[in-house]
């Protein structure tokens, strides 16, 4: 794994948990709350997006080279 993937997916745990403490708030905030989702599925394109690339990148090589 590359580490621009294994930063992504360490944010998108860290947003993950913001977000689990935000609803469970005793009022939790919409307008955070969606600011968070958003920065979470941002993060979750992005990631897929490397994902994808690094994949392209591996085909055609044995699996012994990966």
């Amino acid at each position: 794994m590359t580490v621009i993937v294994t930063r992504l997916i360490a944010a998108h745990r860290a947003l993950n948990q913001e977000i689990a403490r935000e609803v469970t708030r005793r009022m939790p905030d919409g307008f955070r709350l969606a600011t968070l989702k958003k920065r979470r599925l941002a993060i979750k394109d992005n990631l897929h997006r490397h994902l994808a690339a690094a994949r392209r990148a591996t085909r055609g090589r044995s699996p012994a080279a990966i």
